[in-house]
């Protein structure tokens, strides 16, 4: 019988203002892939085995903005709570939210920088997993390029890197011994700038954990493409790094699927396995029209070889005569699994002038992985428009999905 993970708790920092991000304003708000930078760390913490209670610390005149943002399928794990005036502060407030909600001093919890999105589950879990017997543990990295030490403008010294390390997030330790090393820098005028530095200062060990150099801050504008480059791949892939991707091996497959529908005065509107009953148009359809569970049930039917939604649920056929398109998936993974294939990740675009994607965006997410199995962190879903151009510009709604099966035992 497998043992229940221990219970863990979190912090998730993201009361900064990014004063060096420049010309881009609010960074945690840029959206790559359509979710915003703080969500990719809050989503990433949620889905760390035995998460209980995350406490989210953002700025105090953000909290209703943040709020409105929260998953609603783990409001009851968040805290949300207003930062102060350094890291450290903020940190404090969080570690007394969680203490609030009832997260007892032994607990280990993760403290995490909202601007590092690219920190993967897994390494959560191994510094989670490494702050045992009274130690903390981060992540670091090797530091490669030669340093210098500036004075005045010239270089005066070469450093020796050889037995230094780039510390990144998250980090942790359990809650009584953060909550004491904060306090005991606060109470001798100190501001570490992190929690590493404040264990160290009271004489608690800290472990050193492997860190990536994908699991980059976002400073400066300039990281902004690379981090959105790393987010792409995962979405698409949701694999691990030495998987290759599409059908290099026979364990692992790709599809892609696209559906359109026509609008039509009068018809209900659903989409994405929602209805939108404010909507003045439908998509027409022999089923019910839904684009886009279409465009992911043939993604998912084409990585597994089983052909087309079409083949599976023909429109000469009168059984499927405004049939909800939510069954016609679950069907399809249903047979996905007897050919010994399970759903690993799908990505998913529309694209459509209305009804707006972003406000329903996890409420999507979350029915599409319940109708296929799949964690919400594993399913991606974004929108787009034309601005009025083609198709989906004034007539209808159309939807790109790509999709990735395993092959099952």
């Amino acid at each position: 019988m497998t043992e229940a993970p221990a219970p863990l708790a979190g912090v998730l920092v993201a009361a900064g203002r990014g004063r060096r991000m420049g010309s881009v304003p609010d960074k945690l708000w840029h959206e790559p892939l359509g979710r915003a930078i703080w969500r990719w760390s809050l989503d990433a913490l949620l889905a760390v085995p035995g998460m209980t209670t995350v406490a989210v610390v953002v700025p105090a005149d953000g909290l209703d903005r943040f709020a409105a943002a929260i998953p609603q399928t783990a409001t009851d794990r968040c805290r949300l709570v207003a930062g102060g005036e350094t890291r450290a502060d903020s940190v404090r407030a969080g570690l007394e939210a969680l203490t609030d909600a009832g997260v007892g001093e032994a607990t280990v919890v993760l403290v995490h920088d909202a601007a590092r999105p690219a920190a993967t589950v897994a390494l959560m879990t191994q510094v989670a997993g490494a702050a045992i017997d009274g130690a903390g543990a981060i992540p670091v990295i090797p530091v490669h390029d030669t340093l210098k030490r500036i004075r005045d403008g010239m270089v005066i010294e070469t450093v020796d890197r050889s037995d230094l390390g780039a510390a990144q997030t998250p980090q942790a330790a359990s809650l009584g011994i953060l909550r004491a090393a904060l306090e005991a820098a606060r109470a001798q005028g100190q501001e570490p700038t992190d929690e590493a530095a404040a264990l160290a200062a009271i004489s608690v060990p800290v472990r050193a954990v492997a860190g990536g150099p994908a699991n980059r801050k976002l400073t400066d504008p300039d990281d902004l493409p690379i981090l959105e480059a790393i987010l792409r791949s995962r979405a698409v892939s949701f694999q691990p790094p030495d998987v290759a991707l599409p059908g290099a091996t026979a364990s692992v497959r790709a599809g892609v699927g696209v559906d359109a529908h026509r609008l039509q005065a009068g018809r209900a509107l659903r989409l994405g396995g929602l209805a939108f009953p404010d909507e003045p148009r439908g998509l027409v359809g022999h089923s019910d029209g839904d684009a886009a569970l279409h465009a992911v049930t043939d993604a998912l039917l084409g990585a597994a070889g089983l052909g087309d939604i079409g083949t599976m649920f023909p429109a000469a056929d009168e059984t499927w005569r405004d049939a909800d398109s939510a069954d016609f998936l679950r069907r399809a993974v249903d047979g996905i699994r007897r050919a010994r294939w399970a759903p690993r990740s799908v990505d998913l675009a529309i694209a459509a002038m209305r009804p707006a994607i972003a406000p329903r965006r996890d409420e999507m997410r979350a029915r599409i992985g319940d109708l296929t199995g799949l964690p919400t962190e594993a399913v991606t879903v974004r929108g787009t428009t034309t601005d009025g151009l083609g198709f989906p510009g004034s007539e209808g709604i159309a939807a790109w999905a790509v999709a990735i099966v395993e092959r099952t035992a």
